[in-house]
């Protein structure tokens, strides 16, 4: 009952404008009385769930350079006590602390926004926004009208050509100009920041993940990161995920060749209720996407960015559209995914188990190749592009 009320409570429109205009107000006073320290940067994840993606990528590459040895460092969480640093310290999201630093901290880096939409930024911040990922269903403005997502809206006036954002290509770049209300030539088309970690991973270090899921080293790997459908609700408005999948029948068939890894969106809390076994493991938990990403043989997902990310691999990618024509409609996709993905769409799960067992290698690989050139051409190197970015709106072009 009492998580029932808090779930009505956080979803009822008057209730949530009613705490947030009171909590802006107070938040704006108390910011006249707490100056920016020139050198504390503030770093969140997926609204401090995560110690991962691109914020991550660059607080490692901030830690690295020698300009930054004097810096405080602040890490956002929900759960603190979950995660461990080498460096600066961590505060629990949505308390006076969190607060209190968004308001002194002179660099924020974040992949979702970290403010709470109360727009604590001052003009002597310096704002990173990293995103996260390339949007293949459509975002803030762009949704379907019937969508219950929600999202964001443009900020209207003067374009915010000052905060930091990153772009995989001109596609997503042009979407996020929009969507922010930023021109274009202020989007760095870099890739992302997390995206470094796939140009640099070992054998050894394949081996390593592996044997921390106890998959065995003769395995190969599907991974499978279906998106999130928001009109999928359960009674107390928990987003869930039911994709047409017989588990039973995908080990019979599969089994003795693969073991199956299933990766649910950040954003669904009640995800497939799986039996694990040597064959299929729920890895929604797992701290790091990229090991993921690593270890895996070929991946499928259905309106996800992880298609773009993962084609940086140059691996085999499948898409199983079972709700294809619902989401379009109720959501809405940027692309033609018929046209555009380098695979067949694949509407049964007895389709999609019959074309990863008589997968042509060699073609999924180069079908695969030119997805990413043509939507991931600038990856590599992006967390030090970002840094750098930083340095010169703190110090000036050097």
């Amino acid at each position: 009952m009492r998580q029932r009320i808090i779930n009505f409570l956080k979803n009822h429109p008057i209730f949530v404008r009613l705490c947030w205009n009171m909590a802006r107000t107070f938040l704006y006073i108390w910011g006249f009385f707490v100056p920016i320290q020139k050198k504390t940067m503030i770093f969140c994840s997926f609204g401090g769930r995560k110690f991962d993606d691109s914020p991550k990528a660059i607080y490692e590459e901030v830690c690295s350079r020698k300009e930054f040895d004097d810096w405080n460092l602040i890490w956002v969480f929900t759960e603190p006590e979950k995660f461990e640093l080498h460096r600066g310290k961590k505060v629990k999201i949505d308390t006076i602390r969190f607060f209190h630093a968004l308001l002194y901290s002179k660099v924020w880096v974040s992949n979702s926004g970290m403010d709470r939409g109360i727009e604590l930024h001052r003009k002597k911040n310096v704002i990173v926004e990293t995103w996260h990922g390339t949007p293949l269903k459509k975002i803030g403005g762009d949704e379907n009208q019937n969508s219950l997502g929600g999202g964001m809206v443009a900020p209207k006036g003067k374009p915010d050509n000052k905060t930091i954002r990153c772009a995989q290509s001109e596609f997503d770049r042009d979407i996020f100009a929009r969507i922010f209300n930023a021109d274009k030539d202020a989007i760095l088309l870099c890739d992302l920041p997390r995206n470094d970690a796939l140009f640099r991973y070992s054998l050894e270090e394949i081996e390593r993940i592996k044997n921390k899921l106890n998959i065995g080293i003769e395995k190969k790997v599907i991974l499978y990161t279906p998106t999130y459908r928001e009109y999928l609700i359960d009674e107390n408005r928990n987003t869930f995920l039911a994709p047409p999948m017989d588990l039973m029948k995908w080990e019979r068939e599969l089994g003795d060749e693969y073991v199956l890894l299933i990766r649910a969106h950040y954003a669904v809390s009640n995800a497939l209720n799986i039996t694990e076994s040597s064959f299929v493991k729920d890895v929604s938990d797992y701290p790091c996407l990229n090991d993921l990403y690593i270890i895996s043989d070929m991946m499928i997902s259905d309106y996800s960015s992880t298609y773009f990310d993962y084609s940086i691999l140059n691996r085999p990618m499948f898409c199983f559209a079972y709700d294809l024509e619902e989401y379009e409609k109720k959501r809405g996709l940027y692309l033609n995914i018929k046209e555009e993905l380098p695979c067949e769409i694949d509407r049964t799960e007895e389709s999609l188990i019959s074309n990863i067992k008589n997968v042509k290698l060699e073609k999924a690989i180069s079908r695969t190749k030119e997805f990413s050139q043509k939507y991931t051409p600038y990856a590599g190197g992006a967390s030090a592009k970002v840094v750098d970015k930083i340095l010169s709106q703190l110090y000036g072009e050097r």
